[in-house]
This record gives structure tokens, C-alpha cells and sequence, in this order.
């Protein structure tokens, strides 16, 4: 996907992204392209790439969020940026906060933040599973992208969630296996299922989008530590 494309693209499948998207678009895949070649953020050269794989196809699952002036967006595990700095970028009058356990791409982000001159936006180096209490039901949405198998991500995201509030999990071709495996854990985490949505990639990939809804207060045992999310 080239640069036109991806400008028609955005502009077919997103309401009213900022007027400013399509220049710190720019200046953030510039950037990422000098920092990869230094540090190995996420093996991207091409500009077809940084713009389709990368930017384009990690929003595609929001397309249909409605964001408010006061959303308040939680992206764990973003790497180098995504899909939380490109949303900040659609909508900036969202508030943005993405935590990261990788201290040298969280130090990226914090100078994307600065280069781009972003508000509202805070970068955490730390592991979700290591909550505070202050970080409870603090978010009205929760997402990541590629982090970990959907039992393991709900019980790292839903703490963070306010009551009533989403957590949207991007998926590929394994989706309803990784449903299955997590049914137990949504109902101990007490959500609900509100919504499924599919795309294909612009290289035909499939990819399957599940909608949570948090019905109620996320029991203080939730999180656990990883090792005993893993053994389920």
C-alpha cells in the first residue's frame, strides 16, 4: 500500500480523521524508519509496509468505535506505537495511555510522543499484570494487538476497564479456537460478547475483531502474575 493509497484508504473507512493525520503519519513513519535501521523496533523498511501492514491494517478493527472528547484509551504492549499513537493521531482529542514491559521501545514511544508533539498521552514501562490499585476501572477502552492468546489478554486488560466500558481484541485465523480456550475466564471476569467483526488484509489475510463489554467490577484476585495466567 502505497502513500495515496493509504490516504484513500483512511479517508473511506474513518469519520472525520483529524485534518493534521496524514502529516504526523508522515513524520511518524520517518522516524520509525531511522530508529529501526538503530535499535530493531519491528523489522520495517519499505514505505508499502510501514504504511498497509503496519499503520493501515493495526485500525481497521476501530473503524466503527465511536471516540468521545473524553475517551480515555489504554493499548497494552504497543511496541512502537500501535495501533494507540496512529489512533491518537485520527482522534487527537482521545487520552491515550499505553503500557509497554520493553524499557527501548517504551523509550521510542516517549520520543515519538515529543517529536510528534503529542498531549494527553502517557507511556508506561512496566508489565500489565503489575496493576495498581489507582489503574483499577480507569479506561473506557482496552485493547492490544499480537500480545498474547485471548484467555491470557482479557485477564491482563479487563482490571484496567471501567464498568461499561470496552475491550477490544484484534484476532487472526486461530479466533475461534482462542474463543474457546477463554470462555472460562470471561465468565469469571464477567463480561460479554457484544459484538464480532472480520476483515481481510490487503495481502487476504483474515482477521477476526471480538468486542467485550465489562458488566461489573473486576474481582481483586485479577490479575494474577503471568505465571499462573499461562497455566489457565
Amino acid at each position: 500500500m502505497n502513500k495515496i493509497e493509504f490516504i484513500d484508504a483512511v479517508n473511506k473507512k474513518f469519520k472525520n480523521p483529524d485534518p493534521h493525520f496524514f502529516d504526523q503519519i508522515e513524520k511518524y513513519k520517518n522516524i520509525i524508519q531511522e530508529y529501526d535501521q538503530k535499535i530493531s523496533l519491528s523489522n520495517l523498511v519499505s514505505n508499502e509496509k510501514i504504511y498497509g501492514e503496519y499503520f493501515y491494517e493495526s485500525i481497521i478493527p476501530y473503524a466503527k468505535v465511536d471516540f468521545k472528547n473524553d475517551t480515555k484509551l489504554l493499548d497494552i504492549g504497543s511496541g512502537s506505537g500501535i495501533p494507540g499513537i496512529v489512533l491518537k493521531l485520527l482522534y487527537p482529542f482521545i487520552s491515550l495511555t499505553i503500557i509497554e514491559a520493553t524499557a527501548k521501545k517504551a523509550n521510542f514511544m516517549k520520543l515519538l510522543v515529543s517529536e510528534l508533539n503529542l498531549y494527553n498521552v502517557t507511556i508506561l514501562n512496566k508489565r500489565a499484570e503489575d496493576i495498581k490499585s489507582f489503574e483499577r476501572e480507569q479506561f473506557d477502552i482496552v485493547t492490544s494487538r499480537a500480545v498474547a492468546p485471548l484467555f491470557a489478554i482479557l485477564e491482563l486488560s479487563t482490571a484496567y476497564a471501567k464498568v461499561g466500558g470496552l475491550i477490544i481484541q484484534p484476532k487472526s485465523k486461530n479466533f475461534n479456537q482462542e474463543l474457546l480456550e477463554a470462555k472460562e475466564i470471561i465468565n469469571k471476569l464477567d463480561l460479554q460478547l457484544i459484538n464480532q467483526d472480520e476483515f481481510t488484509s490487503i495481502n487476504n489475510y483474515f482477521h477476526h475483531v471480538f468486542y467485550f463489554k465489562k458488566l461489573k467490577k473486576t474481582n481483586e484476585l485479577y490479575p494474577r502474575s503471568w505465571s499462573k495466567i499461562v497455566k489457565k
